[in-house]
């Protein structure tokens, strides 16, 4: 926050692009035409806050890709993705593909998720091993190590004989240079906001 008395240096705005769910596609370009609405205003970043099994979006990566062709300035941002509910790999894929599609203007938060949510979203995701899941962070810390080219494991291990047409990249494709470094954490607690502190995320 400013000091009081001084000028506002950044100016964004959030939304969880809240829908009717009879009609759901109606929210969700109103939703897209609000972060038009400020990159015209000169706003300096749109913020979609994801929101599972609720009435509301559901899939800020998508949405941010559609926002990417319709918007030239303004940074995107998500606040935040919880990354139980996320696969390490195919979320380094996306958010990438998105960077480089908004030319480097995208921002990802990411966070563990509150626990009644999480709850749920661990049942859906992995009916089998929910309760053996880790709480998420070791989860975001391999994808942020896929994020800046660790490579993938098991990509190397690939049968003899392979043709070109078979062969494998060990690292995400595409990649986005200095997309890692400009990862946010949600925090809810001064413990979880020292923990990003702590591993190098900003703080959202």
């Amino acid at each position: 926050m400013p000091a009081p008395g001084s000028a506002l240096k950044r100016l964004g705005f959030l939304t969880t692009g809240p829908f009717d769910p009879a009609d759901p596609a109606t929210g969700l370009e109103d939703a897209l035409r609000l972060v038009e609405l400020g990159d015209a205003l000169g706003l300096d970043t749109a913020w979609l806050r994801p929101d599972h099994l609720r009435n509301a979006i559901s899939s800020p990566v998508a949405m941010l890709a559609a926002a990417s062709q319709r918007t030239r300035r303004i940074a995107l941002g998500t606040a935040s993705i919880p990354v139980r509910a996320e696969n390490p790999l195919r979320l380094a894929e996306d958010l990438a593909t998105v960077d480089l599609l908004s030319s480097g203007r995208l921002r990802p938060g990411l966070s563990v998720g509150s626990p009644k949510r999480v709850a749920a979203v661990d049942r859906a995701v992995h009916p089998l091993t929910a309760e053996l899941e880790e709480p998420g962070r070791e989860r975001l810390l391999r994808f942020r190590e896929l994020l800046r080219g660790g490579r993938v494991p098991g990509a190397d291990d690939q049968p003899d004989g392979s043709d070109d047409d078979e062969a494998l990249t060990p690292t995400v494709q595409p990649a986005s240079p200095g997309l890692a470094d400009r990862l946010g954490y949600g925090a809810a607690t001064l413990r979880t906001a020292a923990w990003a502190g702590a591993h190098g995320f900003r703080l959202l």
